[in-house]
């Protein structure tokens, strides 16, 4: 990866801010309405998504706001994530211990090991995670993202943490061209041996 530091930090910082608040505010009516309304925007473009927009645009800086009107790849990353959040934390609350671990999972591939821990169950978890990492584009990657995402919320009723401003840099570089560094490290993370569970992983 090119690209500066300060930029690949930005995107981790802005989501884990705009989290942050989110987090802040758990289970209050308009925390509620605001995951309601990004799990509602989700398969729109930006611009009809009117209702997320004071949630989304009061956090970017300045270099992450469009010039030309097309959504950047830093909106997109950093919206896309804050969706799967809703999706994955529609329904329950979240403890502040779950809160304060989420660093502990190195990246989503990490996180979707939890899926393959029984082994009758490995042979299709790995199947749908193969079909993840190898998508053609970044729309079919999130739709099969999300897919897990639900599937990794039914089977551990959403107790797995995810570590989403590490998603939202990941899913960025994606975005930028590095997605073949992007399946590596999710399938290292994936597929690695645990002894002492799936968020343990370190770098």
């Amino acid at each position: 990866m090119t690209e500066t530091k300060e930029k690949q930090v930005s995107v981790y910082q802005v989501t884990a801010r705009m989290l942050d608040d989110l987090n802040r505010n758990n289970g209050t009516a308009t925390s509620k309405a605001y995951l309601a309304r990004l799990r509602q925007s989700i398969g729109k473009p930006l611009s009809q998504t009117v209702d997320i927009w004071p949630l989304l645009f009061q956090y970017l800086p300045e270099e992450f706001l469009s010039k030309s009107g097309q959504t950047t790849s830093e909106q997109k990353a950093i919206l896309t994530t804050l969706q799967l959040y809703a999706l994955y934390h529609q329904g329950s609350s979240i403890g502040e211990a779950r809160l304060n671990s989420q660093e502990k999972a190195t990246n989503i591939g990490a996180s979707l090991s939890y899926l393959r821990r029984e082994k009758d169950q490995r042979v299709a978890s790995d199947r749908r995670f193969n079909t993840l990492i190898t998508a053609t584009d970044f729309t079919e990657l999130i739709y099969y993202l999300r897919q897990m995402v639900k599937l990794l919320k039914g089977k551990s009723q959403g107790q797995v943490v995810i570590n989403y401003p590490r998603l939202a840099e990941d899913l960025y570089w994606y975005l930028r061209g590095y997605e073949e560094n992007v399946r590596i490290r999710w399938a290292q993370s994936y597929y690695k041996n645990r002894e002492e569970g799936v968020n343990s992983d370190e770098e």
